[in-house]
């Protein structure tokens, strides 16, 4: 590429902040990408380090957006703003795409144009070989039929870095802005009522790398997060609804805040991890996790060893 495309058929959207080692390495996936006709939108969040001068030498082959650090959330938002492509791809800056993964996916809008969006494959760096959810969930099309039910039984095959949403379906949709929460859920349920979701391909496309400064490693990402799904849910923020949406919905709040509360004890943090069972009790009772109930106080009682030793290759 050596002109940016005005009016490209994919924009890729890279927010970054602080990590240029990694953004190159990001950047070198998607120059090496099969498919040509994309434009790159880096949004440079307020780095204080050199990351805008080393972005420097990227010139004719990205757009570079520069803000007040915002946070990632606001940061996808002003990419999802400048972005002329039919379709946007998102591309965190620690994550990498393998060279058919933009091609993958645009046939397989192209070939399933009512979709709102797709995901391709991904794997985490842990396991790069293997696919990080399970493929059984599509049909013989690639599609997932009752996408929100899929989601909610805890099968988590959409990945930020994996997916490809229609521009023009996607209408007003963007990420959540409150800082150190799931920002991304809440476009992704919306994102999965609005339409048909599929999954382009079988084979792995994109790596989430696992690294120290994972946002996701965080625990209280979940636990904040739950907080804000709540929220919104009670707001009214997802409607409309059916009611079997508004089913799968609940359900997977509360999924979501199961794992807030686990990842909070496996973190060491008992008391907040105390808190966060007293508070989603009604929750669970009312889709009927009993066995979290039951189980969850004696997990309070084992030492940390222990709880280390069982999730120990629980992803992000």
């Amino acid at each position: 590429m050596s002109e940016p495309n005005p009016r490209p058929m994919v924009s890729v959207v890279i927010p970054t902040y602080n990590q240029p080692a990694f953004l190159h390495e990001a950047l070198r996936s998607v120059f090496a990408q099969t498919f040509r006709d994309y434009e790159v939108v880096v949004i440079n969040d307020g780095s204080t380090d050199d990351t805008a001068a080393q972005l420097a030498q990227y010139a004719g082959r990205i757009r570079l957006i520069t803000q007040d650090n915002q946070g990632i959330g606001r940061a996808r938002n002003r990419g999802m703003d400048e972005a002329r492509g039919r379709y946007i791809a998102f591309l965190d800056h620690d994550d990498l795409w393998h060279p058919q993964k933009l091609e993958t996916q645009v046939a397989f809008m192209q070939d399933h144009p009512a979709c709102v969006g797709n995901t391709a494959p991904f794997a985490y760096s842990s396991r790069p070989d293997r696919v990080a959810f399970d493929l059984g969930i599509c049909d013989g099309a690639g599609m997932v039929p009752n996408a929100l039910d899929v989601f909610a039984r805890g099968e988590i095959f959409m990945l930020t870095s994996a997916l490809m949403l229609d521009r023009d379906k996607a209408g007003d949709l963007r990420y959540a802005t409150r800082r150190n929460c799931i920002e991304d859920l809440p476009l992704q349920i919306r994102l999965l009522t609005r339409g048909p979701y599929g999954v382009a391909g079988t084979q792995v496309l994109v790596t989430y790398r696992m690294h120290a400064a994972n946002t996701t490693k965080s625990a209280w990402h979940y636990a904040n997060g739950t907080v804000l799904l709540r929220e919104l849910w009670r707001d009214g923020q997802f409607e409309p609804l059916s009611s079997r949406d508004r089913r799968s919905l609940e359900a997977l709040i509360a999924f979501f805040g199961r794992s807030g509360a686990v990842r909070l004890l496996t973190a060491g943090l008992r008391l907040p991890s105390a808190k966060s069972y007293v508070s989603e009790f009604p929750h669970q009772v009312r889709v009927r996790r009993f066995k979290f109930l039951l189980l969850f106080p004696l997990l309070l009682l084992l030492p940390q060893s222990l709880l280390k030793l069982k999730w120990s290759g629980q992803p992000g």
